[in-house]
């Protein structure tokens, strides 16, 4: 199954949602979105925007290099864990769903976590949401922060903050923000309403979108407004515009990445080790798939034996 195995590559804000057509599994991150199919072209259209084409063993080394946290800026974050799980769980519910691409995931996902386990213990950075605590809850001693958005990444973030700070949560998806704040004890902040967080001195912004949700106005009035103040965007794409700087208490996602991104020295050496076993277990899956695919095509139920474990 590998050898048919496709995986696209675009930039951020860039994905053509809308031109799908195929039994393809989406996974979207900060800094990219994949499109991982069994079919040689999913799209309804020739034209795509930019993007990298990987196939077939390349296309499932490169998956186990993100889930693991390889491709992020912040090296080894693990933030990817639950956007891997959260799109496998939207996609395993289509009615589009590909059986044979089901499993192929389902298995990736266990060679991630094994190699996480044996060569990536300890090299995990500071994730997005405690690099966020650290400048809101340690250095700014924010007693109240407004979480906007309502995501896997807005609710890291809550649980970073409310042993620490009250919080209050203003999001679009308004079932979701009432769970979040039955289970986390939040205040809720109407989206309808969300120009009056610019009384708020502490912000924490996940979300991501093409449109500037905080302009050059909101960010004079809040500065105006609060003395002491900091307003940290993890949304991309970036929905602020403010020539405020993280100097002037704006942070930015680059801001973000500039703290965690440096690896040196063993760490280095354990991300190569993990490198190499990605290698080793890419040629495994092959094989065993192909063995697999090889069995059913005969007939034969497949025997178990101790290589078949890992299928």
């Amino acid at each position: 199954m590998l050898n048919g195995l496709n995986l696209w590559n675009f930039s951020t804000g860039t994905h053509p949602d809308i031109e799908l057509n195929g039994k393809a599994f989406i996974l979207k991150t900060c800094q990219r979105s994949l499109v991982l199919s069994l079919s040689n072209f999913p799209f309804k259209y020739k034209d795509l925007p930019s993007h990298e084409l990987q196939t077939a063993d390349s296309a499932y080394i490169y998956l186990l290099e993100t889930i693991c946290g390889l491709k992020s800026k912040l090296i080894g974050e693990n933030e990817i864990v639950g956007q891997f799980k959260e799109a496998y769980k939207i996609y395993s519910q289509s009615d589009l769903k590909d059986t044979k691409l089901l499993l192929i995931l389902e298995k990736l996902f266990k060679d991630a976590k094994d190699i996480r386990t044996q060569y990536l213990i300890g090299i995990s950075q500071k994730t997005y949401a405690s690099l966020t605590r650290r400048h809101l809850i340690q250095k700014a001693k924010a007693e109240h922060v407004v979480v906007v958005g309502s995501g896997s990444l807005a609710e890291d973030l809550i649980n970073q903050f409310k042993k620490k700070a009250q919080v209050s949560i203003c999001a679009r998806n308004n079932s979701r923000t009432l769970e979040l704040a039955r289970l986390h004890n939040l205040a809720i902040i109407p989206w309808e309403e969300r120009h009056t967080i610019v009384n708020r001195p502490y912000i924490a912004n996940t979300v991501g979108t093409d449109n500037i949700l905080f302009d050059e106005n909101f960010f004079a009035e809040w500065k105006n407004n609060n003395s002491s103040r900091k307003f940290v965007d993890l949304g991309s794409p970036s929905v602020i515009s403010t020539i405020l700087s993280i100097n002037e208490g704006v942070v930015r996602l680059e801001d973000i990445f500039n703290e965690g991104a440096i690896v040196e020295g063993q760490k280095q050496q354990q991300i190569e080790l993990a490198r190499l076993a990605m290698l080793e277990v890419a040629q495994r899956r092959k094989s065993l798939f192909a063995e697999k695919l090889k069995k059913n095509a005969a007939g034969i139920a497949p025997q178990s034996t101790q290589n078949m474990r890992y299928i």
